[in-house]
């Protein structure tokens, strides 16, 4: 494999401050992890991606194209009148909205300049959401589609594609494509009368403001709808419109996750999966004859995780998609009327996203094949034969793009103490160059810890758990410290990896707790995503045991190793990470000797009514025959053992994990007459927004931990 590596500056930049890393420095606004670059479209006629970053480390994007044949990097002044939106077409010139309306700019990728050389649409209302196709332009006004045919500008006919958007009814482009001037467009249109409201009280105003928001399981139609030109009989060209709704054929609730027109128009894909998750199918629609017809289907005991592995056509007659059929997530090949199955990439290997080069048969994807916390880019063909690896950086490569033409691949690459910037690399000789340099000298002028990767068998199953443990520069092994334990959100999600952490914030946090004398110990618990399908089903039905059950094991082969405190042990987390501090502190409180418990889940019936979408995989319907596993998976059923030191924190506009979660727990703990701490955030929901309210928390977390803990 040859590869070349070309660095704007060296990795070890870093500048190191004298002094320590204290939470104010960390929370400081605005955010010293400043936002990160963000690829949004690649033009091959030009040979530019356009991309959004922010180099002035303001927490604000600029605009910017980087020509990827040339090495030239342009930067969009923020003066001058400017698009809302823009998509480049493929001649250089660009859809543009301003000022509400769409316009022509043309040669953009040359002029780069929102000029209104051919205005399309002239109303009252706003356009938004431009997607462009050979002759078509689609976008939306007040929640309804339309579209204009652009080719012949002066005899551009506006056609609206839906009719019936409202606080009811709503819809979502899942696939389009355009053959023979014809644009085929698959909509899903949702009925949303079936689902439930629920509000959020805004107590900062004069008067109390409620926001609503409606929870639940929609009613789903599909459909076909076609639009491309037709000659009468007198010879006038005019629009022709044609709609066709989509059955499935065994009248199943359907979720459609992926779908996919084959190159000549004439086959559409469906892949999609119960709403409970554990069975998944192929369709294929024949938009001549209407037919559908299932051609794979698999199911699962537990449920299914999708990856950014979409299912696609790769040929007329050939779908690519992908399956845990093995136990990890891998890459197959089906023909179309549903034979001939092929495996194309696989092994005990996750395999998170892919892309597609149709024009010389390759397909690339990003996996960690060699170690589950090391993601490298790979290549291979579409018979299977042929696997290479492309990248080799430490670290974590993912948000692969690959370029119209094929010739390049653009992707972000990360490292433990590096948050990600963009990459290239060339298809032709697999050299690899970085695009972007924009980390904040406030971010990069700290030493922030790098943690010791360690693994150990969980004493119950004997299952291999992967964690990080976060030690002080001081460290020796004839000390016992306090211990610290961090368990992350989402439930699948992959946090112990050599990529920049998701929880960017608690990255940094662990520099300032080893800099006060506690170790950090961040565990890929039962049910993180990267570990194969027996890793995550194991917490089926039974949520927060074994995730808890793999920190109880990592604590005792840290306490063999003698320099922890066994006495000073504590948990805090967020969301999911939040209800696993809640089971911590309630179930095993002759290990952990306090927790916080950031916007947690407390009851799952809560969340089923919510989120039904997340509980109905892992638990199932809300009813008398699974009312069992709710109860054991739900910490307030535990709330009665409470003996150990806890403080919760929540905002109460959640629209995640809604606040009533933290208001029945605090009514059953005050019932039991237990002794614990509450923290509210009156302006915040699930993800905190304001610098402010995270410096709070975690200055509360800290005394909280200095005060039970050390």
């Amino acid at each position: 494999m040859v590869q070349k590596i070309i660095f704007i500056l060296p990795f070890l930049y870093y500048f190191v401050f004298s002094q320590p890393v204290t939470l104010e420095y960390i929370f400081q606004d605005p955010q010293i992890i400043n936002a990160r670059p963000s690829l949004k479209q690649i033009n091959s006629l030009t040979g530019k991606i356009y991309y959004y970053a922010d180099d002035d480390y303001d927490g604000r994007y600029n605009m910017f194209d980087y020509n990827y044949r040339t090495g030239e990097t342009y930067k969009y002044s923020d003066t001058g009148e400017t698009a809302s939106e823009f998509v480049v077409m493929r001649n250089g010139d660009a859809v543009s909205i301003i000022k509400g309306d769409l316009f022509i700019s043309r040669n953009f990728a040359v002029k780069r300049k929102y000029s209104k050389d051919f205005q399309l649409t002239e109303t009252d209302e706003y356009e938004y959401s431009p997607l462009i196709t050979d002759n078509f332009i689609i976008y939306r006004r007040k929640g309804n589609y339309y579209t204009l045919k652009y080719g012949v500008i002066e005899k551009s006919i506006e056609v609206q594609l839906t009719k019936d958007e409202s606080d009811s009814i709503s819809y979502q482009i899942l696939s389009f494509s355009e053959t023979r001037q014809w644009l085929k467009i698959l909509f899903a249109r949702y009925d949303n009368t079936t689902k439930q409201e629920y509000i959020f009280p805004d107590f900062m105003g004069d008067k109390v403001k409620v926001q609503k928001s409606k929870r639940g399981i929609s009613k789903v139609k599909l459909m076909q709808v076609s639009v491309g030109e037709t000659t009468t009989s007198d010879g006038t060209t005019q629009m022709g419109y044609s709609e066709h709704e989509i059955k499935y054929p065994d009248s199943i609730r359907y979720s459609t996750i992926y779908s996919d027109y084959s190159p000549d128009g004439l086959s559409l894909v469906l892949d999609v999966e119960t709403m409970d998750r554990h069975t998944r199918k192929l369709f294929t629609f024949n938009p001549v004859t209407g037919e559908v017809k299932e051609i794979y289907t698999e199911s699962d005991t537990a449920w299914y995780e999708r990856h950014d592995n979409p299912t696609v056509f790769i040929s007329n007659d050939e779908i690519l998609f992908s399956s845990e059929v093995s136990g990890y997530n891998n890459l197959y090949k089906i023909n179309k009327d549903g034979s001939s199955i092929t495996t194309i990439a696989g092994g005990n290997y996750t395999i998170i996203q892919n892309v597609v080069n149709t024009l010389e048969k390759k397909i690339y994807f990003n996996a960690n094949k060699e170690h589950p916390y090391e993601y490298f880019i790979y290549e291979t063909d579409f018979t299977g034969t042929s696997l290479k690896q492309l990248t080799s950086e430490t670290g974590e490569d993912e948000e692969l793009r690959i370029s119209p033409d094929g010739k390049f691949l653009f992707y972000e690459h990360s490292y433990i103490n590096k948050p990600n910037e963009l990459y290239e690399l060339n298809l032709e000789d697999y050299s690899s160059a970085q695009i972007t340099n924009t980390i904040s000298p406030k971010f990069t002028g700290i030493n922030w810890k790098l943690p010791e990767l360690i693994t150990f068998q969980n004493e119950e199953d004997r299952t291999t758990v992967y964690a990080f443990l976060y030690k002080p520069d001081d460290f020796s092994k004839r000390k016992k410290y306090p211990l610290i334990c961090f368990a992350h959100g989402e439930g699948y999600l992959q946090n112990v990896t050599y990529g920049f952490s998701p929880y960017q914030d608690n990255y940094m946090v662990n520099t300032f707790l080893t800099q006060q004398g506690y170790v950090v110990l961040d565990v890929d618990f039962r049910g993180s995503k990267g570990y194969g399908r027996e890793f995550r089903n194991k917490t089926y039905r039974n949520l927060g045991y074994w995730e808890i059950s793999d920190y109880i094991s990592a604590v005792n082969y840290l306490n063999k190793l003698g320099f922890i405190d066994i006495n000073k042990v504590g948990m805090y987390g967020g969301s999911y990470g939040g209800f696993l501090s809640l089971m911590a502190a309630f179930r095993h409180p002759e290990v952990f000797k306090g927790a916080v418990a950031l916007r947690p889940v407390c009851s799952w019936k809560n969340y089923y009514y919510s989120n039904k979408w997340y509980t109905l995989a892992r638990l199932g319907d809300y009813n008398d025959e699974n009312k069992t596993y709710y109860e054991i998976s739900s910490p307030i059923t535990y709330a009665e053992n409470l003996q150990v030191p806890l403080l919760i924190t929540h905002g109460m506009l959640d629209d995640n994990v809604y606040f009533q979660d933290m208001v029945q727990l605090t009514q059953k703990l005050i019932e039991l007459g237990k002794d614990f701490d509450v923290m509210i955030y009156p302006k915040e929901v699930h993800a905190f927004y304001l610098q402010s309210s995270w410096l709070d928390q975690y200055k509360r977390i800290y005394k909280f931990f200095e005060r039970n803990i050390k």
